[in-house]
């Protein structure tokens, strides 16, 4: 025990001093809040801008032309401080909301940015990754959150480019590392040991309804208190999980749109199904489009899943078959003649 952790302390060591050679990067990237929105939903597009350095300027962020794709609603400017082995880094974000204007695939150009070399006080231009968004006609359906991948734009302040072997160096050495530390972890918890097995779990002899409706009597607080996000939040992870449990598929790691087609395919009924809509499109706008909810719509919020939940006509259930000998005696009795049924 004591080598391993004297391996875990030499990791960390050698972590810190990967991070201090590479201190002097800069990170320069763009990203939106979603690829894929339907038509008038709100997009967020972001530039964030790190540096690093004893002397600090603030770099001028210049976005691309919008008014050809998009309508600009909101713009904000916003900044923050980390200080990293003694060295100050500064990130600027630059944030702005927009509205698409058409459907298809529409490429963000990159934003510029010029910042100040610390060291020679020249003024350098940077470029950040273009943005792809996919528009897609309006449905009248909330459009379902898809995450954007994190893609960073690293160059070096100084003016080349190219990394040599003293700069990689430290970032191989410390993934080798990090490689012999995981694989001492699955040796030691892979050996074989005494010890008794665990006693099993207690069954929760409650059925799915029960457990659904005694959860959401324990959310009314969240609604008292005004937490709204955290309330419709709590509810809607409610209904999802007591779907889950009910009829067996994914709804807790499936979204809107995934679980509505699930629901078609297990022959739902249609008026369900719009109830279980509308419910979720309310849901999705407070949760993903920061909607203020309406006040008499936060009230009826808690009953109306409660009525989801105990909606006893759901599904089309198919007709069960009737059994063989029973089959066979309505054959009989319709083969027999008027006279031997009389």
């Amino acid at each position: 025990m004591k080598r391993f952790r004297f391996l875990i302390t030499l990791i960390v060591v050698l972590l810190v001093v990967s991070a201090g050679w590479a201190e002097d990067m800069e990170v320069i990237k763009a990203q939106v809040s979603r690829e894929t929105v339907n038509l008038g939903d709100t997009l967020i597009y972001t530039v964030e801008v790190m540096t690093a350095g004893e002397k600090q300027f603030s770099p001028d962020i210049t976005l691309p032309d919008f008014s050809q794709l998009f309508q600009v609603t909101d713009t904000f400017s916003r900044s923050s401080v980390n200080i990293l082995n003694g060295r100050t880094h500064i990130i600027n974000f630059k944030e702005v909301h927009l509205i698409a204007n058409r459907t298809g695939r529409i490429r963000i150009p990159p934003s510029t940015v010029e910042l100040i070399d610390p060291g020679t006080n020249q003024r350098l231009v940077r470029q950040t990754n273009s943005v792809g968004v996919q528009v897609n006609e309006s449905t009248g359906k909330a459009a379902i959150p898809t995450p954007t991948p994190e893609i960073d734009v690293l160059k070096p302040i100084k003016k080349s480019a190219r990394l040599n072997a003293s700069q990689w160096s430290p970032f191989v050495i410390g993934g080798g590392m990090i490689v012999l530390l995981f694989t001492l972890m699955a040796y030691l918890r892979s050996r074989p040991k005494g010890e008794k097995p665990k006693p099993a779990e207690p069954v929760d002899p409650r059925t799915p309804e029960e457990r659904a409706l005694e959860a959401l009597e324990a959310a009314i607080h969240l609604k008292t208190e005004g937490k709204l996000d955290e309330f419709y939040t709590q509810l809607s992870s409610i209904l999802r999980r007591f779907m889950s449990e009910t009829f067996e598929f994914k709804a807790e790691e499936s979204t809107t749109r995934e679980m509505l087609r699930e629901m078609e395919r297990l022959q739902f009924k249609p008026r369900f199904l719009e109830k279980y809509r509308k419910y979720f499109i309310e849901c999705d706008q407070v949760k993903f489009a920061q909607v203020k909810p309406p006040s008499n719509s936060v009230e009826t919020m808690l009953p109306r899943v409660k009525d989801l939940i105990g909606d006893e006509d759901k599904q089309d259930l198919p007709e069960p078959e009737p059994e063989p000998e029973a089959e066979q005696a309505g054959e009989a009795e319709r083969d027999k003649s008027p006279a031997e049924k009389s």
